[in-house]
């Protein structure tokens, strides 16, 4: 067999953006090289100018759906993708575009910036599974670069990968890091974020800001009473916890809490 054949013989990869900070393309792009040996990249609009359509055995997809083209492209993606890998918080949950249509609709926004005049066409931003099928779900702000290269490697055998969604405070744990939550009063959300980053900024000294999504199972009643008894006011709480696209379900059980962290009675 010769190189050319045996190159065309490779597992096919695909690498796409949607609307996001293209932070998840740049760290796939830095370990690009360990994958070559084992993948052809077909495409990546993001680092090569050279680009094919058609089937591929994997497409990682980044950003958010935002725009109606958004979701034009990925429903493509879907169709032409055996396995489908949402990579970043913004394919995963919609972050912070999400996060920040909470109390604003997308289109009071564009009205409010552009003006009654602007022609755009934008959806309330939202992660890649409220439109298509999702095979792995990798979040991260942006990912982590080990998990990007095992995730690739299991479905490359055929396998759907393992991801780990505990809390950062194991991480913090295992780092022995003071916790910044109890011993600094500071409002961090490690208790009901997904690890992955290697607890980054409570490592520094400062409060986890939620950027990963989050955990499996996430207490957010309790988090929400432990920031509240700690004086942080409920709005902030509520902005803290969702900030980063934290789904509604999520808060179906929530209850207001007072200014003294005490559940309200009959709401």
């Amino acid at each position: 067999m010769n190189l050319e054949n045996k190159h065309n013989t490779l597992p096919t990869i695909a690498v796409e953006g949607l609307t996001g900070c293209a932070g998840e393309l740049l760290v796939i792009l830095e370990n690009l090289d360990k994958l070559l040996p084992f993948v052809r990249v077909v495409s990546f609009p993001f680092a090569q100018s050279s680009n094919q359509g058609g089937p591929v055995d994997i497409t990682f997809v980044e950003g958010s759906v935002s725009q109606k083209h958004d979701l034009e492209k990925l429903e493509r993606i879907r169709a032409a993708s055996r396995w489908l890998v949402a990579v970043g918080n913004c394919a995963v949950w919609g972050c912070v575009q999400k996060g920040g249509c909470t109390n604003c609709s997308a289109a009071e926004k564009m009205l409010q910036v552009y003006g009654k005049d602007a022609n755009f066409d934008v959806l309330e931003a939202a992660p890649l599974e409220k439109h298509v099928h999702v095979d792995v779900r990798l979040s991260g702000c942006p990912i982590n670069a080990t998990q990007f290269l095992s995730v690739t490697a299991s479905l490359l055998q055929d396998h759907l990968p393992y991801i780990t969604s505990k809390p950062v405070c194991l991480e913090c744990k295992l780092k022995e890091n003071p916790c910044v939550l109890i011993e600094d009063n500071l409002p961090c959300l490690g208790p009901v974020t997904a690890a992955g980053c290697g607890a980054l900024c409570p490592s520094v000294g400062a409060a986890c800001y939620g950027c990963w999504g989050p955990c499996q199972s996430p207490q957010m009643e309790a988090m929400a009473q432990v920031l509240t008894e700690k004086g942080f006011a409920l709005e902030e709480v509520i902005s803290r916890l969702g900030s980063f696209g934290a789904p509604a379900e999520l808060f179906k059980r929530w209850k207001p809490f007072n200014e003294n962290g005490a559940a309200v009675k009959g709401v």
